[in-house]
């Protein structure tokens, strides 16, 4: 096993050979900007070859933009007859960064539910599958709070109902000295680009924790080395505006109580981001749920629970649970499954259509 200094010579070697690699495109659909009042949005579409069945929308994690989403991810919503839409929060990508900010005036994630539909609202869509990561989950669930009317069905990974919720753990100690410690390795960066992309291939080894892969370093240096180089690169203050954001919005326990849309919480038991215990908290505020726990994940979306883990689940949530044979009482209000990749991939047997790959 490879010690901390030789994992570092091992880590700036890989990024000097890989620079000299072509990067992989990866913006793939039209693009435009919408707007919610001043805040120009940036987003892409990616369309099925044929005619939609419905619209995806993917919310992103704190401070990542919509290249977080990988497209094996999407690929499967498309193979489906999904179309999908996906942006970049405000404060990150080439949506507007916000720099004119103060904690006194921030804005919250209710503001950024708001962008949301101001995408939807700028594509004509009045109704859409509400699929969230992380801040997103959070987002997500005040999409679903706010504008009942515009979602069809609500996904939210590895997120929680209340972050700071003083009743349970989120961060653990030792998460969070080296969480800290690579952030603020992050905002002392200088433009050298060899050193970004070090500190972000750090931060994304954070996400994995204790999960039971291994980070995929060319995918990871692509998505990075294409973020500063193809689009506006990496705003330092979009981390504590996300934050704030998070902060300020407060608890949505009691909130979920009231929506109403089928919904599908995806939480990874490895995650030492968000302690799966918050899963297992804000599922039981639904009135319509289901739950998977998956084992050997952790806060990320790895390459192994995509194909067909992952992918299956997030269309299962769409074709059956929206379906005009569904019934709240089919499924009971508290259930659980805690899931190993055996009995995952059995349950992905009864989802709707088969995935291509």
């Amino acid at each position: 096993m490879l010690q901390i200094k030789e994992y570092e010579n091992y880590i700036t070697d890989f990024i000097k050979e890989a620079s000299f690699s072509p990067l992989k495109e990866l913006i793939l659909g039209e693009t435009g900007y919408a707007y919610n009042g001043d805040i120009r949005l940036f987003y892409e579409v990616q369309s099925p070859k044929s005619k939609p069945i419905g619209q995806v929308l993917l919310i992103s994690r704190n401070a990542n933009t919509l290249l977080f989403w990988p497209q094996e991810l999407i690929q499967s919503f498309l193979n489906h007859n999904y179309q999908v839409i996906r942006f970049d929060h405000r404060g990150v990508g080439l949506s507007d960064w916000i720099e004119n900010w103060s904690k006194k005036e921030a804005y919250s994630l209710e503001d950024m539910a708001g962008d949301a539909k101001a995408i939807l609202d700028h594509l004509f869509i009045k109704k859409a599958h509400i699929v969230g990561a992380s801040m997103g989950g959070m987002i997500s669930q005040r999409f679903a709070f706010q504008y009942p009317e515009m979602t069809l069905s609500l996904c939210s990974v590895m997120s929680s109902g209340y972050f700071y919720d003083p009743k349970l753990t989120a961060v653990n100690n030792t998460m969070k000295r080296r969480f800290r410690a690579t952030i603020l390795g992050f905002l002392k960066a200088k433009k050298d680009f060899r050193k970004v992309v070090k500190i972000h291939l750090a931060i994304r080894q954070l996400w994995v924790g204790n999960g039971s892969y291994a980070l995929n370093l060319k995918k990871a240096f692509n998505e990075i080395a294409y973020e500063i180089k193809f689009r506006k690169g990496y705003y330092k203050k979009s981390f504590e505006q996300h934050v704030t954001a998070i902060k300020k919005s407060g608890s949505m326990l009691e909130k979920l109580t009231q929506i109403k849309a089928n919904t599908l919480i995806i939480h990874g038991v490895e995650d030492e981001l968000i302690d799966i215990s918050h899963a297992k908290k804000y599922t039981r505020c639904f009135k319509n749920v289901k739950s998977y726990y998956l084992s050997g994940m952790g806060h990320d979306l790895p390459e192994i629970y995509i194909p067909p883990f992952l992918t299956k689940c997030l269309v299962y949530s769409m074709t059956l649970l929206t379906s005009n044979n569904y019934k709240s009482n089919n499924y009971e209000k508290k259930q659980t499954n805690h899931c190993t990749h055996s009995s995952w991939a059995v349950l992905c047997q009864f989802a709707a259509r088969p995935v291509h790959y």
